[in-house]
């Protein structure tokens, strides 16, 4: 009996992340027939104990879901994950698709779809080289050795907590993103219900003692009524 699935060998896990439930039974369905192993989940908050615990090997993220959209979801994903991600809307503008591969998405498809060609974009991401494993980040006159969680500035090492250190990390993922309050509350504390947004502002006041303390360039900035960046301008 021929099979229906269009490649031989391990079916790739494939995590589907969509608030809408025909959507992602039509991808559950399609995919399967193609060859993929799915789960599907409805909102980001959901997406990040299975990624967590399943490893998928390549992810389709919905842009415009609740609880968090899908160009939030993408650094809290990176954070756990290097698979490649895919985002699927039905926003094709030019400034969505941009924020998205800015973000850390792999490739971008608006709906409405064709399947054929929705399962070409994703062997084609399976089949991109990732990157080797980033052991630093080095931005301005800052240095982080991730293995060791050691932080300098100017060459000194900076004596972080942990929360400070998660919370100094994730901004210096992404430089010049401004971060509001519950985002970093998302992406540092998670699922701690008892923490609220004094928390953030709290330990970005802790932080910032510490890291521009002495510095000729102060590198973690306020932005009135909105959050918080990290730049070195």
């Amino acid at each position: 009996m021929i099979s229906n699935r269009e490649e031989a060998g391990p079916a790739p896990r494939l995590l589907v992340v969509d608030d809408e439930r025909p959507i992602r039974d039509m991808l559950e369905l399609g995919l399967r027939h193609r060859g993929f192993d799915v789960r599907s989940v409805a909102d980001g908050q959901a997406a990040l104990p299975v990624v967590r615990e399943w490893k998928p090997e390549l992810i389709l993220l919905d842009v415009m879901m609740p609880k968090i959209d899908g160009l939030s979801m993408l650094p809290m994903l990176r954070r756990l994950t290097e698979a490649p991600i895919v985002m699927l809307s039905a926003k094709g503008e030019l400034e969505s698709r941009v924020q998205g591969l800015d973000g850390g998405a792999d490739d971008y498809i608006a709906k409405p779809f064709e399947m054929s060609e929705l399962v070409a974009r994703l062997r084609s991401a399976l089949r991109r080289p990732r990157l080797e494993h980033v052991e630093a980040i080095v931005y301005a006159d800052v240095e982080v050795e991730l293995a060791s969680r050691t932080v300098r500035r100017g060459g000194r090492v900076l004596d972080l907590s942990p929360l400070e250190y998660d919370l100094f990390v994730t901004m210096l993922r992404h430089p010049r993103r401004v971060f509001t309050r519950e985002q970093l509350l998302d992406l540092v504390w998670g699922d701690e219900s008892d923490v609220g947004a004094g928390s953030v502002e709290r330990y970005v006041s802790y932080l910032r003692a510490k890291i521009d303390d002495g510095a000729t360039t102060r590198l973690i900035h306020t932005i009135r009524g909105v959050g918080y960046s990290l730049h070195d301008g």
